[in-house]
């Protein structure tokens, strides 16, 4: 679960071409837009080269690279520099012929039409279409709970409003019949594409924009929804996470001073709240475990919703880390990850490593349990 889907990305690449660009560039800038906009996500391919290079890594390394200088908003102008070189002087031979034949093609006929008037598009032009696709990435990574960061190299710091799941019904499809309807109005009306698919265009970003919005609103109605009753002095944190694929059905994570209440929202339903709770454990071994490289990263990562718990079995020390964000369910206290810190009876650190609940996060189940929740409020 590394952030919003790459199809989805560059489905709203290509519908950002439509804002003024496709029609002044041509097709081929959908196209490229689309590309672009994926382009950041190339990230997740630096752990399996490094381990091709005979560099150990491990889940904790990726989690510290995926939605790192990739997804900064300053690197964004430097990512979509050189695509915009290649694709400016892939273009030259074309503009060349172009002005060879006194611009005689007409601007819809060909991949890379001349712009209105006859005249090829200019770099700049190129270059902020690519510039404004690669800029969507980050933005909409940072509308989900998984965290980016976005101000690299200037901080790490991991930014999210909870507003979209990574995996969404709704939003996914109204990027798709944007670009479809502009598909269509390109095939049955030429001569008036340019004004209707710069109408689409617009309309599909302000109508997924909304969405976007939408889903901020109803992440604060869960969160009021969770602090129903309880003393506000005694809150340390409130959040919401979307379960996967809707906005209509929440994860409540409410931490206390002496224990964590998660619960399941459904935006549509009346019914009284039945948290889980679980105590925040908090001995000699919790604070030493915490100590440790990897547990402070594990933190990081998890933007501090870390719940953490304590068994002694076999004469052994278990500390565990949990990422409450995400849960097997939305009301679970198990959550789909988290980190085990094992000691020995003398003290000595015996192991450090992540574990997956229940053997494994299964995509199918979860989309089957929301599914579910979606429909039964």
């Amino acid at each position: 679960m590394y952030g919003m889907d790459s199809i989805t990305q560059g489905l709203l690449g290509a519908v950002t071409a439509q804002l003024g660009f496709r029609q002044r560039i041509g097709r081929d800038a959908t196209w490229l837009a689309a590309g672009a906009a994926m382009l950041p996500d190339l990230d997740v391919l630096v752990r399996p080269i490094l381990s091709l290079s005979g560099m150990e890594t491990d889940g904790l390394t990726m989690v510290t690279i995926h939605r790192g200088l990739s997804h900064s908003l300053l690197m964004v102008p430097l990512i979509a520099l050189p695509v915009a070189l290649i694709w400016w002087q892939v273009r030259r031979p074309r503009n060349n012929r172009r002005d060879n034949n006194l611009y005689g093609t007409a601007p819809e006929q060909e991949a890379g039409p001349a712009p209105r008037g006859g005249k090829p598009p200019p770099f700049w032009l190129l270059y902020a279409c690519l510039l404004v696709a690669v800029l969507s990435h980050p933005l909409l990574d940072w509308c989900t709970s998984y965290g980016t960061q976005l101000l690299l190299p200037i901080t790490n710091a991991r930014y999210a409003i909870d507003a979209v799941p990574i995996i969404d019904i709704i939003y996914t499809p109204i990027l798709a019949v944007t670009l479809i309807a502009c598909y269509v109005v390109h095939k049955v009306t030429p001569a008036r594409a340019a004004r209707w698919t710069l109408i689409l265009g617009w309309a599909g970003m302000a109508l997924s924009s909304g969405y976007i919005a939408a889903g901020r609103a109803m992440h604060d109605l869960a969160v009021r929804r969770a602090l129903g009753g309880l003393d506000p002095s005694s809150v340390i944190t409130a959040d919401a996470y979307p379960s996967l694929g809707t906005i209509f059905l929440w994860r409540t994570v409410v931490r206390t001073q002496d224990q964590w209440r998660v619960a399941g929202v459904h935006v549509f339903s009346s019914r009284p709240l039945q948290p889980a709770c679980a105590p925040q454990a908090d001995n000699e071994w919790v604070r030493r475990a915490m100590e440790l490289q990897d547990a402070r990263v594990f933190d990081w990562f998890a933007m501090g919703r870390t719940r953490a718990s304590y068994a002694r079995r076999d004469g052994l020390h278990f500390v565990e880390f949990h990422d409450m964000r995400y849960g097997l369910r939305p009301d679970s206290l198990e959550t789909l990850w988290g980190l085990r810190v094992t000691f020995d009876q003398d003290g000595s650190l015996v192991q450090v490593h992540r574990f997956h609940a229940g053997g494994g996060f299964s995509l199918r189940e979860a989309v089957r349990t929301a599914w579910k929740g979606l429909w039964n409020p």
